[in-house]
Order: structure tokens, then sequence, then C-alpha cells
């Protein structure tokens, strides 16, 4: 580290040898972000690099009217500092967020006496026009992933110091913030930062595509998978219109496209009708092609996440969420998710309008609620519907997948651990999915995959009302209103062996059991619901025969399937009304459960023909076979993708796949695929 003397001459020499524009001292090269910092520092603000130097703070109370005015960017920041911090294990580490003014409003730090300053704290200002060229101050002035090395800081006094920062962009692509990575440890080579560099700004791709996806929820979202960008998103309409771009999407397109003129996804990319059937297949890639001749660019394409239900009116539009302000607001506002309620969850069908006047009875209780129904039904958006109506609504809710965890990690993710309880782990330890609902509810998804080790320490928690974080020998109480859903047969699974009787006694204080779409006496309502979500800003209506189609075919994905059904249909519907030729499933008979009464009228047809989705007479059975080999053989395919994606992780498939992992197995062996 160089001394004082020489820190001085090295920043003086380099700012004034670096060429700008009269009066621009924004760097013209990234390579030349230091030395641009450092002339603005000297020229611009009047500092001086050997001045003693004092960082800045805002009171308590102005540092809450900051995190209120930044309320959404630190709920979608938060998750993505926690899994850093609890990954990376370098003395001296701290992850900080800084607001669009250089402010810090949240921190992640091990607290080293050896290491931490309290300069790093929330609410120190750290804006380059108030400390000098540093991570955080220089990032929001160049827009650009900034590094700065122990003497690259203007000020000698933060000479110890080594950060990297990424700037934080809203979904409608302005400046809202920074992520920061800070190392003091005088043992960092600079080549570390480097990396370090490179975590921060991935760190970055991601919090921005958490606002993205949850600003354009109501959307298709194009993600690019390689290419001259990989973090690109691009949000489209039911017709491919563009309706929002991240910043990395906007940089790449800008020198090609007027975005402002362009309005269609196929003014930017050749057309390509494959597109269209890319969201059904469970995160499947395509290469799309630049207009006139450029670059080819691989893309996944996700879809809406939002799911109405009869008696839900569908979004008039896809306004991106608000964005942070630098300027505080007068209240803190969650993004919104436009959860269900519970009379939208029961629509008009009797069995669901029962379970929910059972499950209004036993609120503000802790009776726990076993939530039972095949994949696709609507458990999860039920139990955030009991959540927001029961007394606890004020509280946490905490989902915990305990199909998507890994075994070895259940223990640790559920129930916590103390500081040291095992090699990488964090330094102060992890409070859990228990502790974290303490006062809520937490949602067991997926509770019949649960390892029968980890069903025992769950069982203890709820007959004690108390979890002992691994590692730690103090117990600590809690209150949790627990719901758990599964979509297997628990008695099933206990008579294997596989799911403790106990718990599951435990567990169905209230059983709810969610019917399938094909059951549900209000399938129209739902139907109708779903495509006017989807047709939403189009004139178009659903004609008798789609109806038709879409009442006797027999939903073994349920509302999930509904809506990816739909969502095709639309896509490739050219008129003004959807028929069922613009329709792609398999049909059959009619579920033998569904009323006469509900389902459509029949549909005539010409003497001679067959109306559109159906068989005509002598041909059913060749139909029915060709059409279950068809979608036999696509699942088979689908799977087998997926795997390969998932490097052959039987888990991590399953999630993908939305699929419970006894169930992913099951196929597993009916498709002859060895893994």
């Amino acid at each position: 580290m160089l001394d004082l003397r020489s820190h001085v001459s090295r920043i003086v020499s380099s700012a004034n040898q670096l060429v700008v524009t009269p009066g621009d001292f924004r760097a013209p090269r990234a390579a030349d972000a230091m030395a641009a910092s450092w002339r603005r520092c000297m020229e611009g603000y009047r500092f001086d690099p050997g001045a003693k130097f004092r960082i800045e703070a805002v009171s308590d109370a102005e540092l809450k009217q900051q995190r209120q005015a930044n309320d959404e960017l630190i709920h979608f920041a938060r998750p993505e500092m926690d899994a850093i911090f609890g990954a990376v294990s370098l003395s001296g580490f701290s992850i900080s967020l800084g607001n669009v003014d250089g402010y810090i409003i949240s921190e992640r730090a091990n607290y080293n006496p050896e290491f931490y300053s309290d300069v790093e704290r929330p609410g120190t200002a750290w804006a380059e026009r108030s400390a000098g060229t540093n991570a955080i101050g220089t990032c929001l002035v160049e827009r650009l992933p900034v590094g700065v090395y122990t003497n690259d800081h203007f000020f000698y006094d933060f000479s110890a110091l080594s950060c990297a920062s990424a700037p934080l962009f809203s979904p409608d692509d302005e400046l809202i913030g920074a992520i920061n990575i800070s190392i003091r440890n005088p043992e960092l080579q600079r080549e570390t930062l480097k990396v370090v560099l490179g975590l921060t700004s991935g760190l970055a791709d991601r919090i921005g595509e958490r606002m993205f996806r949850q600003a354009f929820r109501r959307n298709y979202i194009l993600k690019f998978a390689t290419g001259p960008v990989d973090h690109g998103l691009i949000a489209v309409d039911d017709d491919f219109q563009l309706v929002g771009l991240n910043h990395a999407a906007r940089a790449m397109l800008s020198d090609r496209v007027q975005l402002a003129r362009v309005r269609s996804l196929w003014a930017v990319f050749e057309r390509d009708h494959r597109l269209i059937d890319l969201a059904r297949l469970g995160g499947a890639e395509l290469t799309l092609h630049l207009q006139k001749g450029g670059d080819a660019i691989t893309v996944s394409l996700s879809g809406p996440t939002e799911v109405l239900s009869a008696g839900s009116r569908p979004a008039a539009s896809a306004e991106p969420a608000a964005r942070p302000r630098p300027t505080p607001a007068p209240a803190p506002v969650r993004p919104s998710t436009s959860l269900l309620t519970l009379d939208d969850c029961a629509g008009s069908d009797p069995r669901m309008a029962t379970n929910v006047r059972f499950v209004r009875r036993v609120l503000g209780g802790s009776l726990p609620i076993l939530l039972l129904g095949e994949t696709g039904v609507g458990k999860d958006a039920f139990a955030r519907a009991v959540h927001e109506e029961s007394p606890r609504r004020a509280a946490p809710f905490v989902a915990f997948n305990c199909a998507s965890v890994p075994d070895t990690l259940i223990d640790s993710e559920l129930f916590g651990y103390g500081s040291g309880a095992f090699t990488g782990a964090r330094r102060e330890g992890s409070p859990g999915r228990l502790v974290e609902a303490d006062g809520g509810t937490l949602f067991l998804d997926e509770i019949g995959d649960m390892p029968v080790s980890q069903q025992t320490r769950l069982l203890h928690v709820l007959e004690s009302g108390e979890v002992t974080p691994l590692g730690s020998g103090k117990p600590r109480r809690i209150d949790v209103q627990v719901i758990a859903a599964t979509n297997q047969n628990l008695e099933a699974q206990i008579a294997r062996g596989l799911f403790r009787q106990d718990l599951y006694y435990r567990l169905a204080g209230a059983v709810i059991d969610i019917p399938a779409l094909r059951e549900r006496t209000d399938r129209r309502e739902l139907i109708e619901a779903v495509f006017a979500s989807l047709a939403d800003g189009r004139r178009l209506s659903l004609a008798p025969d789609a109806l038709a189609m879409l009442m006797n075919h027999d939903w073994p994905g349920n509302v999930r399937e509904l809506r990816h059904v739909l969502n095709r249909a639309v896509h490739v519907c050219e008129g003004a009304e959807l028929t069922a030729r613009d329709i792609a499933i398999r049909t059959g008979a009619r579920a033998p459960s569904m009323p006469a009464a509900v389902a459509p009228g029949p549909v005539a047809a010409a003497p001679g023909t067959a109306v559109p989705g159906t068989v005509a007479p002598g041909e059913e059975v060749e139909a029915a076979g060709s059409a279950r080999h068809a979608i036999a053989a696509a699942e088979r395919d689908a799977i087998l993708a997926t795997l390969a994606r998932c490097g052959g992780n039987v888990k991590a498939a399953a999630v993908a796949l939305q699929l419970s992992r006894a169930t992913l197995y099951r196929k597993l062996q009916r498709y002859q695929i060895v893994h």
C-alpha cells in the first residue's frame, strides 16, 4: 500500500493526464473510470486527496425515511444479499445496498472488529460528491460496475478498503441505486477484486431480474441465454408487442432500433412462430435472429405468473411496479402480488365454498391445516389466501418447498443453525424458516417429499412449540400457523414407511381437499376468467366449439395446464374469435363428474364432417392412440431436456418441471430413462 505522499502524487498525476471534453469529467472509456473520478474530485468537488476525511451520516429518523422510500428495492435485494453473504467466507467481507443518492440503506457484515469499520454502516453517505472516489459513488456516476482497490480511493483514509459496486436499474431503466461488496483485508490481491466485481455484477443482474419479473408479471418475458448479452430481459404482451426492456436489453438494442417508435418484437427479431409454443415447454430455449442479418440470440420464454380465478377481474394493463425514489415517500409500499382471496379461490363451486367456510372457522388459532390436491389446483394460492384473511396477515408468510431443497440442506434451511455449526456456515448463524415465520404462517409445500429424518425434527417442533437450531443448545419458543400441502397420498406413503403417521395426525388438524379442475362445477367460469385475463386488451371472444373443447378436456394439469393451453391459443388465434382450431390439447370424453347443466350446448357440424377438436366415427381408437403417443413422446423429450439442463439432478429437474420427485421418478421408470 502506498504512503500518503505517493498516494497524492499518483492521483494528481493520473487525473491531470486524462483527456476529457471540457466541462465533462465522465470517463471516455471504462478503463479510465478511476482517473476520471479523481479529476472530478479535484476540479468538480474541490477535494484534497491528502486531507483527513470524516464520513457523513444521516440521523436514524432520516435513515428510516430513506428505507421507506426504497422499501421495494430493499425487498428484492435483501434475499440476494443474504444468499451471497451465506456463500462467501472471506474475512472482512460485507455487502451493502446504496440508494440512488449514495446512502447505505441495508447491509450484511460479519462485524469482526479486526476488519469491520463503522464508516460502512447504514446511513453513511458514499456519493462521490461526499466521499470522493469509491465504488458506490463512482458506480452511480459512471452507471457501470466499478472496482476500487485500496489506494484507488481518492482519500488516503480509505486505503485499507477494497470494494466493488454495480448499478441497479428499475424495470423502466432508471438508475435506483447500487449493490456493493467491500473487503477490508490487507491480504486481498487486485486480481481477487476482479472476481469480486464479477460477483457483484451478477448480484445486480439477479436483483434487477427479480424486480423486472415482478413489474411485468402479467406478461411473457424473454430472457437472453446466450449472445452479446446474457442477462437481457424483454417483456411482451399476448400480441408480441414490446411492453418492457431491462437495462441490458436496451443497451444492446438501442443502436439497432428506436425503442420509442418500435412496438412489435418482430421489428427487432426475425419472426419465428416456434416462440408461440415455447412457454408451455417448461423452460425450453430457442434461437432468434436479430433483423437484417444480426446476431443470433438464444432465449427462454416464461409466461405470466398471475392466475385469475372466477370472480377476479383481469388487470387492465401491465404497468411496471413503482420504482424507489431518492426522496422520502409518505409510507412504504410492498410490491403488489395481486393475491387471490378465499372467495376468489372458492368461485361458485359448492365443494370449494364448503372448504372456505370450514377454514374460516379455524382461523385465529394455531390449528395446523393440510391442503390436499393434484398438481396445479392452486394449493399455494389457497394457503396465501388463508394467511391474508387470518389475524396473522401483518406477520410474515414464509413458504418452504420440501422438494426443492437438497436433503442435506433441509435441516439448516428449515430449522436454522448457530454460529460455527459447520464448515462454511455464516459466522452469525441463520435463524431458519421456522423462526422467520414466528408470529405468522409457515407454508410447507410438497410435505410428502420431506425426508423421514427431518419429519422427526418437524414433529418435535410442532409438539413442543420450540425450535433448536443446529449447533445451538438454546431452544427458541415460536408461534406459527403451519399450512402443509401435498399432491401425494400420505396414507399410502405411511404404509410404505415414507411418511410418519404421528406427523400426519399432527399436520391434519384441518384437512382441505381442493378439487381438480375437471371436478369443479364452476369450471366454465374459471375457463372464462382465465381467458379474459389472457385476452385483456384484445377484442377476442371464445367460440362455442372452443368452449366445448375446453369443457370436455379432463385437465390433468388443472388450472396451470388451462392457462398454458389458453396462452398458446390466444397467441395463434388470427381472428376476433378463438375457435377449437386454435386449441392444441388431447380431446376425450366429458369428465363424468362434470354436471351437464354447466356444459355448453352441442355444436352443429355439416354432414360428413367432424367438429374441430373431435374425431369422426370409426377413427376414435386410432386418433386416441396417436394423441397419447404424441403426448408421451413430447413429455419424454421435455424430461430428457430438463435433466440435461439440470446436469442430471433429479431434484432440480423436478422443480423445473413442477413435479414432485416421486412423480418424476415414476415417469423416469415409465419412459425407461436412465439417470
